[in-house]
């Protein structure tokens, strides 16, 4: 009778592996950090969420900053590509700007776990030259370039953008609003922000109403 023999694992085992923890990992950091700051989220938490041993952390990120920083990487591309998909052919900065916070609305109902973790991880949101905001503060500058928007800065447009979206995004989030809810807040608030930005009522009025029904009645902005 042959001795039965140790064989290794082979090295796409050993991937698969690595990759399964690694996305249970970032999964887990990303339902923590949507419910505390990263400073209130040990490593200790991490690893029991997404059922990993502690010493696996340490094979895919050298402190629990590290996976935050590549879960708001991650955020940050995912938001700049759902936003240029969003509005092809729509020259009017105005009506992207009113479809960007729609989608941010629509996103909030279907994936408050990963809206909610970008709320904690951007803390530099309020800055007009924060990486996030560039295409907010491009969208602003075509809009006052352009004549579109009116009596504000740029800086003062970027962070009224911003504010509003926070705001939008938060309220969603907070009440768990139902789709339906969530678009009325939508275009409530967008034309408020279309006000502000210099927009006459009426066009403010039809452009908020255009967006949020085109957004929530279509595909999702995500997908």
């Amino acid at each position: 009778m042959k001795n039965a023999t140790m064989t290794e694992p082979k090295p796409e085992r050993i991937d698969r592996r690595r990759v399964r923890t690694r996305a249970a990992l970032l999964r887990a950091g990303q339902k923590l950090f949507s419910e505390r700051s990263v400073d209130g989220v040990s490593i200790d938490d991490i690893v029991a969420v997404a059922e990993v041993a502690k010493g696996s952390f340490y094979n895919h990120f050298p402190d629990k900053e590290a996976l935050a920083k590549e879960l708001s990487d991650t955020a940050r591309a995912s938001v700049e590509a759902m936003v240029a998909k969003l509005s092809p052919g729509i020259d009017d900065p105005a009506e992207r700007v009113a479809r960007a916070l729609c989608a941010f609305a629509r996103q909030a109902v279907e994936n408050p776990v990963g809206v909610g973790a970008m709320h904690r991880l951007f803390h530099g949101a309020g800055i007009p030259d924060f990486p996030m905001n560039r295409g907010v503060r491009a969208e602003v500058h075509a809009g006052i370039t352009g004549g579109r928007f009116q009596g504000l800065s740029v800086e003062g447009g970027v962070l009224l953008t911003v504010g509003v979206a926070q705001i939008l995004t938060g309220r969603i989030l907070e009440q768990g609003s139902r789709k339906d809810e969530a678009e009325g807040l939508a275009r409530e608030l967008v034309f408020g922000l279309l006000r502000g930005l210099g927009l006459e009522s009426a066009s403010a009025k039809v452009i908020a109403a255009k967006a949020s029904a085109d957004i929530f009645a279509g595909p999702s902005p995500a997908g």
